[in-house]
């Protein structure tokens, strides 16, 4: 079983059973994206960099980030039906050769791989990989908290998968653009058990600007254990340039406040949320809203004054505009919230609750 969020803003939460285990890969997909100092060749002024930001997108070359894997994508399924819904046609066709008016079908089989456009355009690289380091830097210097990035890489070769093996932090890899390709197999059969098989690939531009994800599982004896990630992706170019600014301070933000976020979604699971794979996947949806809020709110409050050190002029509708953008999508259903109790408890309050009780939070929040 599955389920999607897709939008500007998304999160994929993937369950499937292994050996009579629970398994489920939360993946935040970002709007936006002991410390590390003393990094060489560093700018303080990105005005420029907001001027790249707002080139139109490259769509081309596509490298290969990660291998197929089959598993039900909900973005890739949706395309691959509209894909049928404007070919009647072929579905005319497919009637012909079952004889019949009154067909079934089924999902045979769906795989689908990350596909990333790399930014090779050495100045722009250069500026938005230094950005990344002089706003996390920033960031968590005001927030007490450690680095927790191994490396900042420019991506520009395909299945980067052993660059972050090994690494006792996080690697992150930035790209210009991020895709998804996808295999589907559509089985239709009529009443007599004829079948036709129909086999459709795509490749779909996602609109992810920054990916993070840690897997969740449940054993036979009901104990509950989770698995960090090695690396996160961030887009360095969106709609929204705010968007693109957010996305290293925003997703350093989700990691380091995961550990809590699984706290909460571990106690509530103990609790008895475990009757069934549908009540673990709303558990694990309500947290990622409870963590978009605490997160949101902190880069709301105090992303904009960064940004006034490195940029001239930043428009303050940006920021409004992002806030438009996330409200359409449920996962951000507390985002105003959290902001608003950011703003009344102060930033190092909310943090120093969210950090020493998750729970607590979120009954404040919700």
């Amino acid at each position: 079983m599955f389920l999607t969020d897709h939008g500007i803003l998304f999160k994929v939460i993937k369950i499937s059973r292994y050996f009579n285990k629970l398994s489920i890969i939360m993946t935040l997909v970002l709007i936006m994206c002991s410390s590390v100092h003393c990094f060489a060749e560093r700018s303080l002024d990105y005005t420029r960099l907001v001027e790249l930001i707002q080139l139109e997108d490259k769509q081309q070359p596509l490298c290969v980030f990660n291998d197929f894997e089959e598993e039900f994508d909900e973005a890739s399924h949706r395309a691959t039906l509209q894909y049928f819904n404007d070919h009647p046609g072929l579905i005319q066709r497919i009637k012909n050769a079952l004889k019949g008016e009154n067909l079934r079908w089924k999902l045979g089989s769906l795989e689908h791989r990350l596909l990333f456009v790399p930014e090779r355009r050495l100045e722009y690289a250069r500026l938005y990989k230094n950005y990344c380091r002089d706003i996390i830097d920033t960031l968590l210097d005001k927030i007490g908290l450690d680095n927790p990035y191994d490396s900042i890489q420019i991506l520009q070769q395909s299945k980067p998968a052993n660059h972050h093996e090994g690494n006792d932090g996080i690697t992150a890899y930035i790209v210009h653009n991020l895709a998804r390709e996808y295999v589907g197999t559509y089985i239709f059969f009529n009443q007599t058990g004829q079948k036709v098989k129909i086999r459709l690939e795509g490749k779909l531009y996602i609109g992810e600007v920054g990916a993070y994800s840690s897997t969740l599982t449940i054993s036979e004896n009901g104990a509950v254990e989770f698995l960090k990630g090695n690396y996160t992706v961030w887009q360095n170019s969106a709609l929204n340039p705010y968007t693109a600014l957010m996305v290293p301070a925003e997703e350093t933000l989700h990691i380091v406040l995961r550990e809590h976020t699984e706290t909460g979604i571990k106690k509530t699971i103990e609790r008895g949320g475990t009757e069934n794979v549908d009540a673990v996947k709303r558990i694990v949806e309500d947290w990622m809203a409870v963590e978009e809020a605490i997160v949101g709110g902190i880069i709301h409050r105090l992303l904009p004054q960064m940004l006034a050190d490195y940029v001239d002029d930043l428009p303050g509708q940006w920021i409004e505009k992002d806030l438009e953008a996330k409200s359409r999508y449920i996962k951000y259903r507390h985002l105003r919230k959290g902001i608003m109790m950011v703003e009344d408890m102060g930033y190092k309050k909310a943090l120093e609750l969210y950090t020493e009780d998750p729970l607590v939070f979120r009954w404040l929040l919700i």
